[in-house]
């Protein structure tokens, strides 16, 4: 029985590839792990289907190809060497009888990156729409004021800190209070992250009026993490409104279409915020202005409904100080002829007494020829009450006797 070494089996192989593969070739790949060493990048790329690795290779970025990458790709190769992002790479197959199979990555298509992300991107989008999640979370009424702000971002990048200063530095002294739940916003963690703090937001939902999801500018690549289904429908069922401020003015992410407002930059989303509250003082000024013309209006109506009153008072006073006028003048007229009438009979009925009295009177008895006897001052009435002795005095019209009782 034939046998070989595996050097000799290596060594063939190796010879096989090299015949067989002389010049590089273009091949679409995932990068399922990735790790920088010395400069070089040393990377695992598969191929999936149904979401299962149907094919994997190692592969290596060596350092010096890296460098003439950057100056070919520039700000866009960052974005190519990330854990599942979809390449296409210009490889060179080796075959090493120690180190055994290897691609060299001599060239990156960022074209192709951006075509696969973009259909990714799709998608999503029209699952989301399938499912009726794109309106969702812009059907929950914002607040009038939005005065208590979480925020879900990296707290070491810019836009926070712009983001930050907007808002605590603004020229109306507005006071808003905001709470920062970091998060990594780029790479593989950056789906994680988000989800965790807006789990972590939830649990605290009476503690905030709204979520804002900010980062500053990035390349399409760069932005690639926020395009994530479970990122899009998290934000979709949250609870409260999400504002979102992620890159740039031409920038638009899943979790821009799924939130309650896209507002393109941190900057952006500040404004926004500051504006709910100039809206809400808008508001109470013109509430006030309003309460100011009515109780304007209210006052002059009551002011001339005062002075007509007032001229009603005065009038149904005059009128009635002249009926009391009338009517005194009135009484006393009335009470004089009283009194004048009363005097009379009052005069009248004296004079009749006085007449009666002078008929009654013992002079004008004496004048008649009647005479008055008297005992001891008091007038005789009863011959009875008399003793002999008793002196009586008889008084006449003219003179009087004095009389001594013989027998009673």
């Amino acid at each position: 029985m034939q046998t070989h070494t595996l050097y000799e089996l290596n060594e063939y192989l190796r010879r096989v590839i090299a015949l067989n593969m002389g010049g590089a070739v273009w091949i679409s790949c995932e990068i399922a792990n990735i790790r920088k060493s010395g400069g070089h990048y040393y990377m695992e790329f598969v191929e999936k289907e149904e979401e299962q690795v149907i094919a994997r290779a190692d592969a290596v970025l060596w350092k010096g190809q890296y460098k003439e990458l950057v100056a070919k790709l520039g700000h866009q190769l960052p974005g190519l060497l990330k854990v599942g992002i979809q390449i296409l790479a210009k490889v060179k197959v080796s075959f090493h009888e120690r180190y055994g199979f290897k691609l060299n990555v001599e060239d990156l298509d960022p074209a192709f990156t951006l075509g696969q992300m973009e259909l990714k991107r799709r998608e999503i989008i029209n699952r989301l729409r399938r499912e009726g999640l794109l309106e969702r979370n812009a059907e929950i009424p914002l607040p009038i004021v939005l005065q208590r702000v979480a925020v879900i971002s990296s707290e070491t990048a810019a836009g926070w800190e712009d983001f930050r200063q907007h808002l605590s530095q603004n020229s109306s002294a507005y006071g808003v209070n905001m709470t920062l739940f970091p998060s990594r916003m780029q790479g593989q963690y950056l789906e994680s992250d988000i989800l965790k703090q807006l789990d972590a937001i939830k649990k605290r939902k009476k503690s905030y009026d709204v979520v804002v999801i900010i980062r500053g500018g990035g390349s399409k690549l760069d932005l690639a993490g926020f395009d994530s289904y479970e990122l899009g429908k998290r934000i979709a069922n949250f609870p409260l409104p999400v504002l979102t401020g992620i890159g740039h003015e031409i920038d638009e992410t899943v979790p821009d279409l799924v939130a309650c407002a896209a507002l393109k930059t941190p900057t952006a989303v500040a404004d926004s915020i500051l504006d709910s509250f100039r809206e809400f003082d808008a508001a109470l000024y013109d509430i006030q202005t309003q309460i100011h013309a009515h109780t304007q209006n209210s006052l002059q109506a009551a002011e001339y409904r005062l002075n007509v009153l007032s001229q009603q008072f005065q009038f149904r006073t005059n009128n009635q100080i002249k009926q009391a006028d009338q009517m005194l003048d009135f009484i006393q007229t009335r009470l004089t002829q009283l009194t004048n009438t009363c005097l009379r009979q009052a005069e009248q009925e004296l004079k009749h007494l006085e007449h009666t009295c002078h008929i009654l009177s013992p002079e004008f008895a004496l004048k008649r020829g009647f005479s008055i006897t008297l005992h001891k001052g008091k007038p005789v009435t009863d011959a009875n009450k008399l003793k002999a002795g008793d002196q009586l005095e008889t008084r006449l019209k003219n003179g009087k006797l004095i009389s001594v009782v013989k027998k009673a």
